[in-house]
Order: structure tokens, then sequence, then C-alpha cells
């Protein structure tokens, strides 16, 4: 157990008055202390800090606004197990990962799907697509018992690197089929970093709070 002298309980006042990093055996605690534990919202909705994913730890990559033709549709955030500042790095970030985002509005589940496939055509290349063409056809008919989502409605995707699995829940409650590869998840996030995803897109899941909605 570590104790506390004289000196260093002097050494902790000294810096506090000073506005000082703490060093010693005072350095510990306050650095948990610390930690960021306010959730991020974007229009409304909240986002934690930190999450899980089979067992490992992630941070709040980023949040933003997502639109579907031209509409204000669903607010998305990207958990990582480091945060990245560029879309390269985010991608290539190996590990457990989620990707999740809240329904703005009422929302045809045919239409998100059909967007979100347009979107990997367009910002995938053709080997990407080809490799991985079961899981995207298990993507795309994810939300087919579904005919709409609702403001609110809260999708999460998951992948597990110990199974090599993406896991899709809607609510809390498990939708689709598990869809396999890492590779096919890094497809996923190319529907919000893309080549051809709006910059504001892009900045806003690479933490700038300064993004304009896209």
């Amino acid at each position: 157990m570590s104790t506390f002298t004289r000196r260093d309980c002097m050494g902790l006042a000294l810096a506090g008055l000073a506005g000082l990093p703490m060093v010693g055996h005072a350095a510990d605690a306050p650095a948990a202390a610390g930690a960021a534990v306010t959730p991020v919202e974007v229009e409304g909705f909240k986002f934690e800090p930190t999450a899980t994913v089979a067992g490992k730890p992630l941070l709040l990559n980023g949040a933003t606004v997502s639109l579907i033709l031209s509409v204000r549709t669903t607010v998305v955030a990207l958990y990582l197990p480091h945060k990245q500042t560029t879309p390269e790095a985010a991608l290539a970030e190996p590990g457990a990962k989620r990707l999740c985002f809240y329904s703005m509005r009422e929302v045809s589940a045919k239409d998100l799907s059909n967007t979100f496939l347009d979107r990997l055509r367009q910002n995938a290349a053709s080997e990407e697509i080809a490799a991985n063409f079961i899981a995207i056809a298990q993507f795309g008919s994810a939300f087919s018992n579904r005919s709409k989502l609702v403001r609110g409605d809260f999708v999460v995707m998951d992948f597990n690197p110990a199974t090599n699995l993406t896991e899709m829940t809607l609510n809390g409650q498990k939708v689709g089929d598990a869809m396999q590869g890492e590779s096919f998840f890094r497809m996923l996030m190319k529907i919000w970093m893309g080549p051809k995803v709006r910059p504001a897109t892009r900045r806003g899941l690479l933490g700038d709070s300064n993004a304009a909605a896209a």
C-alpha cells in the first residue's frame, strides 16, 4: 500500500496551487479520477465516452449527424481502441470496434438499407465488395422484418476480433445474421468515412466537434 509522506502532501498542495502536473504517489489516483465521464451529446442524443466490446475497452472517436437524400436522418458514432484523427488511421485500427447510430426521424427500413448499400458500392473498392459479397447481402437484409425505424431507435454494430464477426442490434435486440470478417467492418466504416462521403461527416467521426452535419 502506498503511503504519503509530509513532503508528498506539501508537493501536492504546491502543485495544485501552481497549476502544475502532479508526480510521484499522487499521479495515479488523479489520473483515473480526471478521466472523461461526461456523455457526448449530438442533436439531443447522447453517447458515452467509452464502451466495451468483447471485453475490450473502446474510446468514443467521434459522433456526428449524417444525412440521407439531403435530410438529417441519423446521429452516428464510432468507437475504437485508440483515438484516431485521419480516416486512414481509423480504418486501419485493428481489434474490437463499434459503429452505432440513432434514428433522428421516421425512416423506411428499406430506404435506409438501400442507402447504406449504395454508399458501400460508392466508397469500397471492387475487390472488397467481391470478397465480402455474403456479408454485404446479410447486412442489406438485416432490417427485412421491419417496415421502418422511428426517432430514437438505436442501432449498434460491434466487431468482435475473437470470433471475427460483426453483430448488429436494434434497441438491444439482435437483428440479422452475424457477418464474417474484419474487412467487412472496415467497409461499414466507409459508409461514413469513405472517400465519397461528405467531408464534415468524416471530420465529425474523427473528433472534430465543429464539423457541420453532412
